[in-house]
């Protein structure tokens, strides 16, 4: 069973889930690599997709026993189709959560991989009023945090609580 919340957050969306989440469930809600639940201890675990990967679940696996995870990205949910088959979470509770993106809050290398993915996503006219939104969130950022996103999560843990 979950005992607290984990998370990383690079632009704040993950983070405001998290603080939302423990908020609804009365969990302690922490921040990898800064404070952290004992070891061992059963989380539901939030982090940005990155690459493919959820930004710092490896690490979470490795010392704490994830319960469930919660991926925050800025892609529509309809689009994720297969993603926790491609994370190869087996058979972990996975969650997709619409989070956003904030092109000036990003640092370092991640402002220059998005910066390429912008160009890429931006390089033509859009074809239709969906690519038209992408572009603009690429272009201008967006804020898609909703507490009603975390509807499955919170039955999830009514469930198995």
């Amino acid at each position: 069973m979950a005992e607290a919340i984990l998370y990383t957050s690079a632009t704040g969306f993950t983070r405001r889930y998290a603080h939302m989440l423990g908020e609804r469930t009365g969990l302690p809600v922490f921040e990898l690599g800064k404070q952290e639940p004992a070891p061992g201890t059963g989380v539901i675990y939030l982090g940005w997709l990155l690459a493919g990967s959820v930004k710092g679940l490896a690490r979470a696996r490795k010392k704490w026993r994830v319960e469930a995870v919660c991926a925050v990205g800025m892609s529509l949910p309809e689009q994720t189709g297969g993603l926790a088959e491609s994370l190869k979470l087996g058979s972990l509770p996975f969650f997709y959560l619409r989070g956003g993106y904030a092109p000036a809050r990003l640092g370092g290398v991640y402002r220059a991989m998005m910066w390429m993915m912008t160009r890429k996503v931006t390089a033509h006219p859009p074809r239709d009023r969906e690519e038209a939104a992408v572009q603009e969130v690429f272009l201008h950022g967006g804020d898609f945090v909703e507490e009603k996103a975390l509807a499955e999560v919170l039955s999830w843990l009514t469930e198995k609580g």
